[in-house]
């Protein structure tokens, strides 16, 4: 599917709503000029490989509309490779306004520990393979946030430890000002779209609130349909660079949709040190299944140590990014309990007071893997307190829409992966949460033959061809 394509393929709504999507662009475009300084920090989107546009007003295709598509501004030093902007004037430049803005701006999310140690523990126990994107996850929620109240709203607050819509909306644009880049060296892109029914009509404050505040595009359509699902799934694989599609084939919206939230993270950044490529080799890997080969890669170099007697993590630093952290267990220690660690976070807090903390010169082996996984965030949200919005009968979706009160969260859905290589690491992730109406309540009932019984069988016209009681089975 071509790009262009992507904005056409939906559900397709009537002139008037087009021109009235027409003007909300256009009041749009004055807010982000009253606020370009802030638009300008955040959300930096990579036009040149991913070609989004910064903004398509709503129109009417042959068979959809977008309603609006959240605009981002363009990266940094575009046109440049990555060697010449490091050594440019204007990587210097950028990296002394992006990291006193950093440093502006953490505090303002400083207290994530609580919530990623709870999605961690929660995601990543298992007995093979896990991985996940706290952060992805955390953006995905609070858009769940805006479109709910009551008592669902407050345990999903409860749930990213803030009090209130305005504390949220500080933090996650605080995450977006320290987490959008895009320099010809370091991809760091987050993206979020909503996916709505054509039949329904909703709170266009809930709507524009989302569009403003989280860069939220919306697209309306036929829930259900081939082409609806066919742009989810192209929306999503283009905003994770196509590194996701062993689960995003299966991504479909359900016929009782009534907003799909998609949340996406895109990641590329490369070694400040890199591994030489003439060192990797062959090695063997000791898991949890038997032996395997691996191609282990090697470097040596001095590298910021953490040692406890629990386990030794080892952080390796990425160009005009933050790091990456390896925790090795003590032999004996499963490596599971570290979630539940109070040291696990402190490895990860440059503080040269603490004992635990030396930068030695480190013979470094890691071998080089790409680990993947796709999680079902229903049960894990449950076990995390919320549980209201997962029951059609508690939900409260009001601030989306008055059109129906049974809407619920019926799919909520993890996907992401990690890899490393000699260069660097590339990550990407998705957080998916369908909304749909529950509809009228089924009869649940058993039926067992197990005792006599009587039977028809009908000819095509309704005539009774046999019939009979059956009392005695041999």
């Amino acid at each position: 599917m071509k790009k262009e394509e992507l904005f056409e393929i939906l559900g397709g709504i009537d002139e008037a709503e087009v021109e009235k999507a027409g003007q909300y662009a256009a009041k749009k475009q004055a807010v982000r000029i009253r606020w370009g300084i802030l638009a300008a920090c955040a959300a930096v989107i990579l036009l040149a490989v991913f070609g989004i546009p910064a903004l398509r007003n709503a129109r009417k295709g042959s068979g959809g509309v977008l309603i609006v598509k959240a605009a981002y501004p363009e990266g940094v030093a575009a046109g440049m490779d990555a060697q010449e902007f490091a050594e440019s004037e204007e990587h210097w430049n950028w990296w002394k306004g992006y990291r006193d803005k950093v440093g502006q701006t953490a505090a303002l999310y400083n207290d994530m520990e609580e919530y990623d140690r709870a999605v961690m523990k929660e995601i990543l126990t298992g007995d093979d393979n896990t991985v996940c994107s706290p952060l992805n996850t955390y953006i995905a929620l609070a858009m769940l946030a805006e479109a709910s109240d009551g008592n669902t709203q407050a345990q999903v607050l409860h749930l990213l430890d803030v009090p209130d819509l305005a504390t949220l909306r500080a933090k996650v644009s605080a995450m977006w000002e320290n987490n959008c880049v895009d320099t010809p060296i370091l991809t760091s892109r987050l993206s979020n779209s909503l996916w709505l029914s054509k039949t329904m009509k909703y709170n266009e404050d809930t709507l524009n609130c989302l569009a403003e505040t989280y860069y939220a595009s919306s697209f309306r359509g036929t829930p259900g349909s081939d082409e609806m699902n066919e742009a989810l799934r192209s929306w999503t694989d283009e905003n994770t660079g196509g590194l996701l599609k062993e689960y995003t084939k299966d991504m479909r919206v359900n016929k009782d949709l009534v907003m799909d939230i998609v949340s996406t993270i895109y990641y590329k950044a490369e070694w400040l040190n890199s591994f030489s490529p003439e060192l990797t080799a062959a090695e063997t890997f000791h898991g949890t299944k038997g032996d395997t080969e691996v191609r282990m890669m090697h470097l040596t170099d001095m590298a910021e140590v953490y040692r406890t007697d629990k386990f030794t993590a080892l952080s390796m630093n990425l160009y005009d990014s933050g790091a990456m952290y390896f925790y090795l267990p003590q032999e004996g220690t499963d490596v599971e309990s570290l979630l539940s660690d109070p040291d696990l976070f402190k490895a990860a807090v440059f503080d040269e007071n603490d004992p635990n903390r030396s930068v030695p010169m480190v013979n470094i082996s890691i071998p080089k893997f790409r680990v993947s996984a796709k999680t079902d965030l229903k049960d894990v949200l449950a076990r995390l307190g919320v549980t209201d919005a997962l029951d059609p009968m508690l939900s409260d979706f009001s601030p989306l829409t008055s059109d129906r009160d049974d809407i619920y969260l019926a799919k909520a859905d993890h996907a992401a992966m990690v890899e490393i290589d000699e260069y660097g690491v590339t990550g990407a992730a998705y957080t998916e949460l369908e909304l749909d109406g529950a509809g009228a309540a089924l009869e649940i009932m058993d039926f067992t033959l197990d005792r006599p019984f009587l039977f028809l069988l009908t000819g095509k016209d309704g005539s009774v061809l046999f019939s009979g009681i059956v009392r005695n089975i041999d």
